[in-house]
């Protein structure tokens, strides 16, 4: 059945479940280039799953771009797991 959190705003949080979901989404995105336009893509289809009421996880979508070039851009999704 997948590990149970706490209520998010009264909702059971099905971690496992819904971290496999959202990979799942990801994973259609992996041959683009980071940047902020993508960003805002995966920001919207989240957002649009989580309408939908496929995520209840609170999640953040993070753009990193490290200015002295050390560090290919990358765009990170944090899942908030401490409910």
């Amino acid at each position: 059945m997948g590990k149970r959190h706490e209520y998010f705003y009264g909702k059971p949080v099905l971690e496992e479940r819904e971290q496999e979901y959202i990979e799942k989404i990801l994973s259609k995105y992996r041959s683009e280039t980071a940047s902020p336009e993508l960003k805002k893509k995966i920001w919207d289809e989240l957002q649009h799953e989580k309408h939908l009421g496929n995520i209840t996880i609170p999640f953040k979508v993070v753009y990193r771009h490290d200015a002295y070039g050390k560090y290919p851009d990358a765009i990170e999704v944090i899942l908030d797991t401490k409910l």
